[in-house]
């Protein structure tokens, strides 16, 4: 009983991700970038309103107020941030543990989906190990919805797979929940290429099926029950999306040359071998930093060629799918450099939405691994000794391959390599900044030629592939720790940046009479660590930090106005009628309402600087008026002279009724799901 608990995938993923990141899941240091300046505060937002008693629909601490419910980014929707949310208050400690969360269950899931092809336990192991450590999971940590997609496709094509092959009604509900979970939290462009991903596998199976006809008709049904059940759970996500569209810049139709931002140069490909030297600032490899490695692992990638040169691993159709899909995704990948994804653009739906076409590049790993899953089934069903010999031949030819390229850097580049030598004392950190692309991969090829020599001596001595597991997890672990510290973390202790954040405690401190302008002084870190302070200290107020990937075009065009700083000037709530004078005392402030008492002597407008919205409505002594649009972005209310109680409110009816439904949707699909856990249970005790 000890040996399957301790063997078990869900404790050796979760357990292997906490080693592997020891930065993070010690606390000693913290993720950097966009996931501090964007991710963390939004949740932190989230977790405010939820643990308030409130849906997180909106929130007044991002540029004046902001639908936090229609960002694609923000998770808002997402069941597992809510779950983060309730449970911790979500601190920056939760942040790191939902990351190892979304690392494991991508590795558990690959893990399983190499399990459904009836490959053994290792090689499960090894792939999900692979796949969990690719090049794309360490460089996109800083882009924390990518992360979130990744960790769900395995699971999502594991079960339409077995949807399109058995057409049951559980798969089908378990795709669709899955779909569910990567759309609510994960990168947008992501949920597109993964359902292009799965029409093209899905016209794959129907092409070599015989009997289209009546296989069509077989697979309506649950099909139908997928995308139905997708759409439920989805409502408050899609209408909230929708709604949101035609307030931002962002999301419609973009520009090619907006759309190709950050391809991935073809040359990046020696990421293969060595993802360290692809961090360097070399000449050749001009795009971000966080889009260019697609590292899955020496062990994977040797059997990835004997696979691709073994006639009975390329028979295999499900293997010529995949090798193709692969082909296709690295060439749309590789973006400016290439034609593919200007064709994309063209032509297919939603391709022209959004950037960034490195991003493809983690389908292209995606299948690669699954071919490989094939290539080491063939391999350890092979009786031979041939099989052993091609692999060495193949490692030979790659570690020789490998010393004449160091002996090329040595000869050629001599004085760029002893140049590290000369330079002054400096902390690791920036000495690994510093290395060029020759420096990096003399420091890689160390480890590099001793994986590849031991997994030389291990075929010789025709090892079981449980060595060999080992062995590609060591590669993959060595491999992680050295672009750690580059993409991943960054250079201060986790207690500093939680100093440096300054989190107010109180999740709705009332606004007070401060001015904007009072409140977005020095709101911007000057270290560049948080970006805008605003979203921590929980003050209403704007400044030139770029916080949200779509701010309201109607926000950014009343900034850019010259009555920006006059109107900055006054508190948040305010008589802009001249001849009113009166007071204003703010009595309740949430994430979506504000309640304040006015006492003037006149008749005026009192104008609350919250963005206009859909959904906004005002009440004056419970009596509901008019919401009206002013200073460009945002909103005031008529009041009589006198004193009233005045209230705004964030409440948009038809995404409230709509995420009910999702919520009894999410409620529904779990009970089936337990009462058939609880049934097989009980009938596996019956019939041992």
């Amino acid at each position: 009983m000890f040996k399957k608990i301790v063997a078990s995938p869900f404790l050796v993923f979760p357990l292997m991700t906490c080693i592997v990141f020891w930065p993070l899941s010690l606390q000693l240091f913290t993720l950097k970038n966009d996931a501090l300046t964007y991710y963390y505060p939004v949740r932190t937002l989230i977790s405010d309103a939820l643990n308030n008693g409130e849906l997180p629909l909106w929130t007044p601490f991002i540029n004046m107020g902001y639908p936090l419910h229609a960002d694609m980014q923000s998770g808002a929707w997402n069941p597992v941030i809510w779950a983060f949310a309730f449970l911790t208050d979500y601190n920056l400690a939760a942040f790191h543990y939902e990351l190892v969360l979304y690392l494991s269950f991508g590795g558990l899931g690959f893990y399983y989906l190499c399990r459904q092809n009836k490959w053994t336990v290792s090689t499960a192991f090894s792939l999900g190990f692979a796949y969990e450590l690719s090049g794309f999971m360490i460089d996109s940590v800083q882009f924390f919805a990518c992360i979130s997609a990744a960790c769900y496709i395995p699971f999502i094509f594991l079960f339409f797979k077995k949807l399109i092959r058995g057409g049951r009604t559980i798969d089908a509900l378990l795709t669709a929940l899955f779909l569910y979970l990567l759309f609510s939290g994960g990168y947008p462009s992501l949920f597109i290429i993964t359902s292009y991903f799965l029409l093209a596998y899905m016209l794959f199976i129907f092409v070599g099926t015989p009997g289209k006809t009546k296989y069509a008709r077989q697979m309506a049904l649950p099909l139908s029950l997928c995308v139905i059940t997708f759409l439920l759970l989805s409502l408050p996500v899609v209408i909230s999306y929708v709604q949101h569209l035609p307030f931002l810049a962002r999301g419609n139709k973009q520009s090619l040359d907006f759309v190709l931002e950050n391809s991935m140069p073809p040359l990046a490909t020696f990421s293969l071998i060595s993802p360290f030297s692809t961090t360097a600032h070399s000449s050749w490899l001009q795009t971000d930093p966080l889009m260019r490695n697609a590292y899955i692992g020496l062990i994977p990638l040797f059997f990835l060629i004997y696979g691709f040169w073994n006639k009975s691993v390329r028979k295999i159709k499900e293997v010529q799918f995949l090798f193709i899909t692969a082909i296709l995704m690295f060439g749309l990948a590789f973006g400016s450099h290439f034609f593919l994804r200007q064709v994309a653009y063209y032509l297919l739906p939603l391709m022209n939405t959004f950037r960034h076409p490195a991003l493809f590049r983690l389908f292209g790993i995606f299948c690669l691994l699954l071919v490989t899953g094939y290539a080491i089934d063939e391999w350890q069903q092979r009786k031979d000794q041939l099989k052993n010999a091609e692999l060495s031949k193949i490692t030979i030819a790659f570690s020789l391959g490998a010393l004449a390229l160091s002996i090329f850097i040595f000869v050629f580049r001599n004085a760029e390599v002893l140049g590290i030598f000369k330079t002054g004392p400096a902390d690791f950190k920036s000495l690994v900044t510093n290395l060029s692309f020759y420096q990096r991969y003399l420091f890689q090829l160390p480890v590099i030629l001793f994986i590849a020599v031991v997994f030389y001596w291990m075929l010789r001595r025709k090892k079981s592939f449980v060595f060999i597991m080992f062995l590609c997890l060591a590669d993959l672990v060595a491999a992680t720790q050295f672009n750690i510290p580059v993409t991943v973390i960054g250079a201060r202790s986790f207690s500093e940046v939680e100093r440096s954040l300054n989190r107010n405690t109180d999740r709705f401190p009332l606004p007070g009479k401060t001015s904007i302008e009072t409140n977005s002084l020095n709101s911007i870190d000057g270290s560049g660590l948080t970006g805008s302070t605003l979203p921590f200290q929980k003050k209403i107020g704007r400044n030139d930090y770029y916080i949200t990937p779509g701010n309201l075009s109607s926000q950014e065009q009343f900034y850019d106005s010259p009555e920006t700083a006059d109107v900055f000037k006054h508190p948040p709530i305010f008589y802009s009628d001249t001849l009113a004078v009166g007071d204003i005392t703010v009595k309740r402030f949430s994430a979506n309402s504000l309640d304040f008492t006015s006492k003037s002597n006149l008749p005026g407008s009192i104008t609350y600087l919250q963005n206009y919205y859909p959904g906004w409505k005002a009440f004056v002594d419970g009596k509901q008026v008019n919401v009206i649009k002013t200073l460009t972005t945002f909103m005031k209310v008529d009041v009589e002279a006198g004193q009233h109680l005045v209230t705004f409110q964030y409440a948009p009816t038809v995404i409230k009724n709509t995420w009910y439904i999702s919520i009894f949707t999410l409620a529904a699909i779990i009970l089936f799901l337990l009462s058939r856990l609880i049934f097989s249970r009980n009938h596996d005790e019956r019939n041992p």
